[in-house]
């Protein structure tokens, strides 16, 4: 995937609209709804930064579609494949009694696998 695509899901994980990340980045509205086109363009590297600062994610995500950003120094090097970055996001919203169900039924899977 490319800029656009990445663009429009670290978006959606945010629940952000491009009205919001412009104020939030100082970036006009126009600016961003071209970078999110069909034939969309990529912004210079100091708008690419200020729009994975208030995104919370990487330049690389944005770029490559991996999320590389992380708290500590260990974690630098793990790439994350957008699809998980996507569950990621979905998994989120979700409250800790669905969590709690959705990991028994991962358990149920990993043990009918492994026979």
């Amino acid at each position: 995937m490319g800029f656009k695509e990445n663009l429009k899901e670290a978006m959606y994980c945010k629940n952000i609209t491009t009205a919001e990340l412009a104020t939030i980045t100082n970036i006009n509205s126009g600016t961003l709804s071209s970078y999110l086109k069909t034939n969309g363009s990529m912004p210079p590297a100091d708008k690419a930064l200020k729009i994975a600062r208030a995104l919370d994610v990487s330049i690389d995500f944005l770029v490559e579609g991996f999320n590389v950003k992380a708290d500590n120094d260990e974690q630098k090097n793990i790439q994350i494949p957008i699809e998980v970055y996507k569950l990621a996001c979905d998994l989120s919203s979700l409250s800790k009694d669905e969590l709690n169900a959705i990991k028994c039924v991962l358990k149920v899977l990993e043990r009918n696998q492994s026979k």
